[in-house]
């Protein structure tokens, strides 16, 4: 009983008596403050001693628990990681359900970190996400649980909330900190971010059920950008059909129902037709008509757009190899096709069909060009090399686009429709800015989304080259491509100007074919 006798009163000595009063060996673990030592302790009693061994056993819990921390805490930002987060949850709900009470998931997204991670490089990234869970955590109280899920997702479980406008003032607090600069590495960046929340009880009483919830709510959030939304059963309704269309998109390719279509885009001066950008179209057997802008996110979300990529690819490569030599065929590129064998599969594409290589125009956007830098410029210069040309596609709509044109020779610059639709004077000084820029950077430029007489005669009048919309013709078929390959109908941009009043464009055919003209441009 004398073994450090301060620690008398204290558990050694409770353990000391128990072991006496049972007659049972006893092994505990218990911390010595006058030595700062964790002891091990076995102690073996008799009928009339006690025999103790004792082990310093302080590096093994020091390293145990760091184990256990490293478990339950993301290394970068020091929250609690996704695992331990669900395990807090799990116990969280059940603590709501005995005291019935609320509680609140806030999804936390961050916008526009991928495009900074890839221009300033992971440790560049890597600072950011540091600093972000650093302005969470102040906005956060104590008790919240608050875990980085992966990447540039957060999250942050409110323990105690006492109403939604609470929550709401929680997550208006956070886009208005994420979205204000961060200087990191003496430069300043600009993210924001968005979510998605979900309420307890009211939309769910499972850990899973609620991160699918949240997760829903963020994915509209997103829509919009630097936002929140509460979660509601439409929502969940609409979830549901975007997972059903990733199912039937799957087998979409394979059954035939992606097709092509081609809009015409013409020289606005001469009124020539220099080429047709190929456009993919979803015709679902009982949906109808699936909008571009719904089924090519899945297709880059599911991996699905390579395959169907490479199809693009050939099928229009294919088809502009029976148009005369003077006619091109543009074709959009993803981001997810830029790997090593993409030099490879657009040489393919032109061997197999017999398309001279200066025929085929490849449209990228900024979104390519922020991943991978340096190589995705590689595979350009490669693709360059081929004698294939290359446009930007959707200048200005983008996070920068100043450097890349100084930094690759793109054979055209493709205006973002949003500036030919404003009328502002703002609009038409980026109009006439961007066209002057790339002229003198040895560039074509086309204005995209032309869809009145107005903006043809703006366009035309501040320089571009080109111009493809509504008004000069819509998507077509290639059967009706090849009818008016036969007929020659390439119209006349300037008639517009001389008082024509039969269209944006006048055709110097007889009546019967100019009908049939209007017919497929209507």
């Amino acid at each position: 009983m004398g073994a450090f006798p301060e620690a008398f009163g204290g558990p050694f000595h409770q353990n000391y008596i128990w072991a006496i009063e049972h007659q049972k060996p006893v092994v505990f673990e218990e911390y010595l403050e006058s030595m700062q030592i964790w002891f091990e302790v076995h102690a073996y009693p008799s009928e009339e001693t006690l025999t103790l061994f004792f082990r310093d056993v302080t590096e093994k819990r020091r390293i145990r628990e760091q184990l256990t921390y490293l478990a339950r805490h993301d290394t970068l930002t020091g929250t609690y990681n996704r695992t331990y987060a669900h395990e807090q949850l799990d116990a969280l709900l059940e603590e709501v359900c005995r005291d019935n009470r609320e509680a609140a998931l806030l999804y936390i997204d961050l916008d526009h970190f991928k495009e900074v991670n890839d221009s300033y490089g992971h440790p560049f990234g890597d600072a950011l996400l540091k600093a972000v869970a650093t302005r969470i955590k102040c906005l956060a109280k104590d008790e919240d649980i608050l875990a980085r899920l992966g990447g540039d997702e957060f999250l942050i479980v409110t323990r105690h909330t006492t109403s939604t406008e609470n929550v709401e003032r929680l997550a208006a607090s956070l886009v208005e900190a994420l979205s204000a600069p961060f200087n990191i590495e003496d430069c300043q960046v600009e993210i924001g971010a968005s979510i998605g929340i979900a309420m307890v009880p009211k939309d769910g009483m499972r850990t899973e059920e609620l991160l699918r919830n949240s997760d829903t709510a963020l994915y509209f959030a997103k829509g919009e950008r630097n936002s929140y939304r509460f979660f509601d059963r439409e929502m969940a309704e609409h979830a549901k059909q975007r997972h059903e269309l990733k199912a039937d998109l799957a087998h979409a390719l394979d059954t035939g129902q992606l097709q092509l279509q081609y809009q015409p885009i013409f020289h606005v001066r001469s009124g020539r037709l220099v080429r047709f950008e190929a456009l993919l179209r979803w015709h679902h057997p009982e949906r109808g008509f699936v909008p571009p802008s719904e089924f090519i996110a899945l297709a880059e979300e599911t991996g699905q757009i390579a395959a169907i990529g490479d199809w693009v690819m050939k099928a229009a490569c294919a088809e502009a190899a029976t148009w005369p030599q003077e006619v091109g065929i543009a074709i959009n590129l993803s981001p997810a096709q830029f790997r090593n064998s993409l030099p490879f599969k657009v040489a393919d594409a032109l061997s197999r069909s017999g398309l001279r290589p200066d025929q085929l125009y490849l449209e990228i956007t900024e979104t390519v060009l922020l991943q991978s830098t340096e190589e995705n410029f590689r595979l350009l210069e490669q693709i360059h090399a081929l004698g294939v040309k290359v446009a930007l596609d959707d200048f200005g709509s983008g996070y920068a686009s100043l450097g890349y044109l100084r930094e690759f020779p793109f054979h055209e610059i493709k205006i973002d429709r949003t500036f030919v639709a404003d009328d502002s004077l703002q609009a038409y000084a980026i109009l006439d800015s961007v066209t002057q820029l790339g002229h003198a950077l040895g560039a074509r430029v086309t204005a995209e989304g032309v869809e009145t007489r107005a903006q043809l005669e703006r366009v035309r009048g501040i320089g571009c080259d080109k111009a493809q919309g509504f008004l000069l013709g819509r998507p077509v078929p290639a059967t009706d491509v090849q009818k008016y390959m036969r007929l020659d109908g390439a119209p006349d941009v300037i008639a517009h100007r001389t008082g024509s009043r039969t269209g944006a464009f006048r055709t110097m055919r007889q009546p019967v074919r100019q009908t049939r003209l209007s017919g497929v441009f209507r």
